[in-house]
């Protein structure tokens, strides 16, 4: 079992084990012990004070068959911002375009898109917002219905939608199409996305795949598993909150103090009911109170359960005033419309959970809630070179 090396309180892990994505025929990418023994990300018990928030990361565990390595990570780098992991889309002025993981996930924003629905495949637009990747490995669950439980088993979900990505699984030798992906068979299959990176970029490529792996092979598990790497490091611990949280009291002003009170304070706006820990979420799904907009039933589409109808994941708070529009759908363009949402109780469209009610907060309580917001910026984490793209 590896885990990343940070100064963290440990929390007793379960184990789980899946079986990693495996694709028959993609150049012999997969055998048939292609399965993994996964430590998945554990969320921490609420021992620390009622209230606060704790100063340091939980423990973070990641599949004992991919380490996080320099050279899987610069790999994975250098895939996460390649336009050609995606099935090229004819565009009028520019020729051949296409879409790559950084073209939703801008490092500036918290890896989050400023747009309600992110553009991919032939132009098509999703029906989700694009969240921020701020500290994604530490949770339990990914996208915004919990579809996927690893980063693993999430990265190839863009890969095969035929909204995002579109990539196919291969139709000779049939591939079996994994249960949770979008895919269809067909002639976009991942050997021509083989072909794409490999003729766009050989030689750095080559030499990538060479240290990550011993050798110049693109299959499948190596994309998905150097994607998941980088994707490991993207953690941010240095707001002017964190100082704060650890003791500097002058690093965030009177005004982000009391917003940080009426945050955590249960007869006040209580924000910390769901947005609780370091990476402020409680990792679980909740209904808020959102008025219905479309299909999109959140975690209901997963599980099939009618309690589960319009939860949705809780998202990290972390660098959120740079990741706007706000909600699974994007609906709200501004904190203002956030905190206006709950202030008021929520919509009576749905049966929304119990701590969304009227908060009779003042406009001086949403402005200094919305200073304490500001303080979870941070700027060495959005400004790091480490997670910029390589190919600019």
């Amino acid at each position: 079992m590896n885990r990343l090396l940070l100064p963290t309180r440990r929390f007793s892990p379960q184990i789980l084990v899946v079986t990693v994505l495996c694709v028959a025929g993609l150049m012999s990418s997969c055998k048939k012990d292609d399965t993994t023994t996964v430590d998945p990300v554990v969320t921490p018990p609420n021992n620390h004070p009622m209230g606060s928030i704790p100063t340091e990361l939980p423990v973070m565990f990641v599949p004992s068959d991919n380490p996080v390595t320099p050279a899987r990570v610069e790999l994975g780098r250098h895939l996460f911002y390649d336009e050609n992991m995606a099935v090229p889309t004819k565009s009028p002025t520019d020729g051949l375009v296409g879409v790559s993981c950084g073209s939703c996930h801008d490092p500036a924003r918290g890896f989050s898109d400023k747009v309600a629905f992110s553009t991919g495949f032939q132009n098509k637009v999703g029906n989700r917002n694009a969240p921020g990747l701020t500290n994604i490995a530490y949770n339990g669950f990914f996208t915004w219905d919990g579809k996927f439980k690893t980063l693993e088993a999430h990265v190839p979900g863009p890969m095969f939608s035929p909204v995002e990505m579109g990539n196919n699984f291969a139709n000779n030798p049939r591939d079996t199409v994994p249960s949770g992906y979008q895919s269809d068979h067909g002639s976009n299959d991942t050997l021509l996305l083989f072909a794409r990176l490999k003729e766009s970029h050989k030689a750095e490529y080559t030499a990538l795949l060479v240290n990550a792996f011993g050798d110049d092979k693109f299959t499948l598990n190596r994309i998905v598993q150097s994607i998941a790497a980088f994707e490991r490091t993207l953690i941010s611990t240095e707001s002017a909150f964190d100082a704060f949280n650890k003791g500097d009291k002058n690093a965030i002003s009177a005004s982000a103090q009391r917003g940080f009170d009426l945050f955590r304070d249960s007869a006040k706006a209580n924000c910390i009911s769901c947005h609780s820990g370091y990476n402020f979420t409680d990792g679980q799904f909740h209904n808020n109170g959102l008025t219905p907009k479309d299909e999109d039933q959140g975690q209901f589409m997963v599980t099939k359960k009618p309690e589960d109808r319009f939860k949705y994941k809780v998202p990290t708070l972390r660098n959120v005033t740079l990741s706007a529009p706000y909600m699974h759908d994007g609906r709200f363009a501004k904190l203002e419309d956030v905190i206006k949402h709950y202030n008021e109780g929520g919509s009576s469209a749905t049966v929304h959970d119990k701590n969304v009610r009227k908060l009779n907060l003042g406009n001086q309580d949403v402005q200094d809630i919305i200073a304490f917001l500001g303080t979870l910026n941070d700027t060495k984490f959005t400004k790091n070179t480490a997670f910029s793209n390589p190919w600019k």
